[in-house]
């Protein structure tokens, strides 16, 4: 975790202020519309506040996009080395220096996923979400979520640490993945389960205050907007954790599904050379 927070600290730091700034003149703009002011205001505050909500939105969406690469790829670099090394002897630097290396494979993984895998998941999320009002589709839906997890995370560990081609790697990492369903997916599910939870504990806290505060304040002053004001501020915020804990904690399952990968690759290795031993006595 040390090394994760020394290479993504910054950029968290710097999404978790972009996000709130952003997230903060939404909300002041829903308080301009529900404050009563006249329709000729707000449409000055909207056209004057437009172009800057654009261009944040737009710079939050491409750095959402960084961190979401860094994120991805500091636990498969950080293992690789862990395995490679035989043990944690290595700096922040080594990983960095990877991480250089690495960038133009990890941009085409994500832009290729992009055209490749979202299809492919659109598709089957809306099926599943279909086939709910049949019951079917909830546990199916259960399942779905750490399986596509799953089938990304295992494919972009074969990715980055192999020589090999993207819808290579992406065959390999479904091999792996199917060849022990219910032990790698379960576990991850595992965990899943126990990130929403602990995320809706920490973010529901903020959002209670914002409308405990928002319903007080009406009901003492029907005319105020100081009530919408505070829940805005505390809608940011509960913005921004949410944010800062999926970066966080999503990081706990590709460790998890880069354990599943060691586990999977050292089993197939041994098989191998299981092979090789019985061909030579054959011989």
């Amino acid at each position: 975790m040390k090394i994760y927070f020394t290479i993504n600290g910054i950029p968290l730091m710097i999404m978790m202020v972009l996000s709130y700034f952003l997230f903060k003149v939404y909300f002041d703009i829903l308080k301009t519309g529900m404050s009563g002011q006249d329709s000729s205001g707000f449409e000055n505050s909207m056209s004057d506040s437009f172009p800057f909500i654009v261009v944040l939105a737009i710079f939050f969406f491409l750095f959402l996009i960084f961190m979401s690469m860094l994120n991805y790829t500091v636990p498969v670099i950080y293992l690789d080395l862990y395995d490679k090394k035989k043990g944690n002897n290595f700096s922040v630097g080594e990983v960095v220096s990877v991480l250089k290396s690495n960038f133009g494979k990890m941009l085409i993984f994500f832009i290729a996923s992009l055209f490749v895998i979202t299809p492919i998941l659109i598709i089957v999320f809306v099926l599943l979400f279909l086939l709910v009002f049949i019951i079917i589709g909830i546990p199916l839906l259960l399942f779905a979520i750490p399986t596509a997890f799953s089938w990304i995370a295992l494919s972009y560990y074969e990715y980055i640490n192999f020589d090999k081609g993207y819808f290579e790697a992406l065959s390999d990492g479904f091999s792996k993945m199917k060849s022990q369903y219910f032990p790698i997916v379960g576990s991850l599910m595992l965990i899943y389960i126990i990130i929403q939870v602990t995320m809706t504990v920490f973010t529901m806290i903020p959002y209670a205050i914002g409308m405990i505060s928002m319903f007080t304040s009406l009901e003492q002053n029907p005319g105020s907007t100081d009530g919408l004001a505070t829940f805005g501020i505390m809608m940011s915020i509960v913005m921004v954790i949410t944010i800062l804990m999926s970066y966080i904690l999503n990081n706990l399952m590709l460790i998890n599904q880069g354990l599943a990968h060691y586990s999977r690759r050292e089993n197939d290795e041994n098989i191998m050379a299981q092979d090789s031993i019985d061909l030579i006595g054959r011989e």
